[in-house]
């Protein structure tokens, strides 16, 4: 009903929309700093990119349930190896990582969990609420990895702040609904973090800078306009509210794998 679509909803789905998904809009200016750099090449990133794109969003209407878990996985290792690099250290990467990256979902969820399954419901379809009585384990992994992480930081300064960090990320978790609470750390912290650590690279190692401005605005409005068509077809036959959600998290787990692919995996072996 058009009556979940409150106030702080329209705000979370607004900053999502119009500022964390564009962030992989830098894509393209990646692509292009770790090889793909003429046309030939670049077309066949497209390509590829593309069809990774399609190919999860054909899984999620398949096996729903199956798909959303593994968008979290994927999440998970996302979040934190951005959070890792930040922190410039070549230690601790897999604790540092898996730490940040459980804390920022499962923090949400366990701060949230009735209203977080709401949303899963919506966006699987299906009955979720199985999985809610195992949600100690992760609970319990992630309060573990916290408490390592505090141990780790007494013999690496650098991961000091992190702690600060962390307990300002639960706290917002805390006040917050679970839609506002992802929304912050992903236009705020996410995309911050990662758009740092790209655009020093892209200065000091990409000649053609007007590709990368052209390219990031070309891929921006498309994923605008791409998903403002997607929310009006749908809606047609569902709530605005449910539209919004199934196009900004499905289009979103569509998008972290080949994201995840470039960045993850190909960049970051270039650029720690």
């Amino acid at each position: 009903m058009i009556a979940d679509l409150t106030i702080l909803n329209i705000i979370s789905f607004l900053l999502i929309f119009f500022i964390g998904l564009p962030h992989g809009s830098f894509d393209g200016a990646v692509a292009a700093l770790v090889g793909f750099s003429n046309r030939i090449q670049f077309f066949k990133f497209l390509f590829y990119y593309l069809i990774l794109f399609y190919l999860v969003i054909l899984f999620w209407i398949y096996f729903p349930i199956l798909a959303l878990i593994i968008f979290i996985t994927m999440t998970i290792v996302h979040f934190g190896l951005c959070d890792w690099t930040n922190f410039k250290i070549n230690k601790f990467k897999y604790s540092v990582s898996f730490t940040y990256g459980m804390t920022v979902i499962f923090g949400i969820i366990f701060f949230n969990e009735d209203q977080s399954f709401v949303i899963f419901e919506y966006l699987t379809n299906d009955d979720i609420y199985t999985f809610q009585k195992f949600l100690f384990i992760p609970y319990f992994l992630t309060l573990f990895s916290i408490i390592f992480f505090i141990y780790i930081s007494f013999f690496e300064k650098k991961l000091r702040i992190g702690i600060i960090e962390i307990v300002f990320l639960l706290s917002i978790f805390y006040f917050f609904d679970p839609l506002l609470s992802f929304a912050i750390y992903f236009c705020f912290f996410h995309t911050y973090k990662h758009l740092k650590h790209l655009i020093k690279n892209i200065y000091l190692n990409l000649k053609n800078k007007k590709f990368v401005i052209y390219s990031t605005l070309f891929f921006t409005f498309i994923s605008w306009i791409g998903g403002l068509g997607i929310i009006y077809y749908l809606v047609q036959n569902l709530s605005l509210y449910e539209s919004i959600l199934k196009v900004i998290f499905i289009g979103l787990a569509a998008l972290t794998l080949p994201h995840m692919l470039l960045v993850d995996v190909i960049y970051r072996r270039r650029f720690k």
